[in-house]
């Protein structure tokens, strides 16, 4: 018998999931650039192999495209039961295997003739893809076979994110909210909020097919020559990958996936070479903007450790200085 407390915590999980995959099903883009690669890739008798299969989309999409055995592998064990009946409601279920586990601990006999891993974070390499694929292409994938995606990259971008004044309309003044909040980085949903200053640039590039180890993200760097750099309030990430032949996927122009907004207190320098240089590893999270055609100009520097240890002391002075 489950506790109260048992199905509660299910209950909400399951309404996660639903709000999660329903974004990722009516993604035109991401569903094109996906389903592309399948198409172009997968031959009558091929085998394939889904990992992090979700809702199982692209194992069955997989079967139907001629594949002669699929295997799905989902952790979650909730998305199981809705692999199975979608593979069934698509009259595949014959051709598809759903095994429960991470990947790293499947163990099979075969080799499959296609990879497919949609484990692409909002920030590129956050959902393990890298280890993922180095253990799949070595110990799963045939000699000449085929992963999707195959390469995987972080771009950046120099931008402009349109906020609201805080609080809207109550005439409150949260100057130190707002300054704190600079060193949160924002998940962005309303992209039209965003506009873009500068060309991408290449923080860190991935290929799948050869890489022997994670890459380090905790030394990311880009710079541009801005005309306007008052105007740039934030630096804006992204992933971009390669799904398959010609087939290539830029997350910032999907609508399942959010670009990762870095805030910054804008310069008062109308223009030279901006520089972000960016740490993206665990609990080493923080981001700095400098002008190096300035360099009498103070490098600016956000972490969220630094929000945290501000409201800390906060507190701990609070303490001290309260009567006992």
């Amino acid at each position: 018998m489950k506790t109260e407390e048992e199905e509660s915590r299910i209950y909400q999980h399951t309404l996660d999931i639903f709000r999660a995959h329903e974004p990722l099903l009516s993604d035109a883009a991401r569903n094109r650039a996906f389903y592309a690669a399948l198409k172009k890739h997968i031959s009558p008798g091929a085998t394939v192999l889904d990992i992090g299969s979700g809702t199982g989309v692209w194992a069955i999409a997989a079967a139907r495209l001629g594949a002669s055995k699929v295997v799905a592998i989902e952790r979650n064990s909730l998305l199981i039961p809705i692999i199975r009946t979608l593979a069934r409601e698509n009259q595949v279920a014959d051709k598809i295997e759903i095994v429960e586990c991470d990947s790293r601990e499947f163990r099979s006999r075969h080799r499959f003739d296609v990879v497919v891993s949609e484990t692409i974070g909002n920030e590129g390499f956050d959902e393990e893809i890298v280890p993922i694929m180095i253990d799949a292409r070595k110990r799963l994938l045939k000699k000449g076979g085929l992963l999707i995606p195959r390469s995987l990259a972080i771009i950046a971008a120099a931008a402009h994110l349109r906020s609201p004044k805080l609080p809207a309309v109550a005439p409150v003044q949260c100057d130190y909210f707002a300054s704190l909040n600079l060193n949160i980085p924002v998940v962005l949903n309303n992209k039209k909020s965003l506009r873009l200053l500068s060309e991408p640039a290449q923080l860190v590039s991935v290929d799948l097919t050869t890489v022997q180890r994670p890459p380090r993200l905790d030394r990311l760097t880009a710079r541009w020559k801005m005309s306007d750099l008052p105007s740039v309030n934030c630096f804006v990430i992204w992933a971009e990958a390669t799904i398959g032949e010609a087939v290539n996927l830029k997350t910032i122009a999907t609508s399942s996936w959010n670009p990762i907004v870095y805030r910054i207190k804008p310069f008062a320098t109308a223009r030279g070479e901006v520089e972000l240089k960016l740490s993206i590893s665990g609990k080493d999270y923080h981001w700095s903007a400098s002008l190096p055609s300035h360099p009498d100009e103070p490098e600016r520097a956000y972490a969220p450790m630094f929000a945290y240890t501000a409201i800390q002391t906060q507190i701990q002075m609070a303490a001290t200085l309260s009567p006992r």
